[in-house]
C-alpha cells in the first residue's frame, strides 16, 4: 500500500507580508518555485498561519513583527 506524503505551504502577499492561504499538496516544490509563487513551507497544515505575517524567515502575529507565533501543532 502507498503512503501519500503531503507537503504544507503558506501563500505570502509579497506586499504585506501577512499569509493569505494556506495550501497542503502532493507536489514538493523546489526553493526556487517557491519563492516564485510566494509560497512559504510550512511543517504542518494549520489554518491559524492565516492573517499571521511571515517576516525575515520568522512568523510573528502583528506587521510590526514585534510578536513572535508559532502553530500549536507542532
Amino acid at each position: 500500500m502507498a503512503v501519500q506524503a503531503y507537503f504544507n505551504y503558506a501563500l505570502i502577499d509579497p506586499d504585506t507580508k501577512m499569509c493569505m492561504e494556506v495550501v497542503s499538496s502532493t507536489v514538493e516544490y523546489p526553493e526556487d518555485q517557491l519563492a516564485e509563487n510566494n509560497l512559504v513551507a510550512i511543517p504542518v497544515y494549520d489554518e491559524e498561519y492565516l492573517f499571521k505575517y511571515y517576516i525575515n524567515g520568522n512568523w510573528y502575529e502583528d506587521e510590526a513583527g514585534t510578536i513572535p507565533w508559532s502553530s500549536s501543532l507542532i
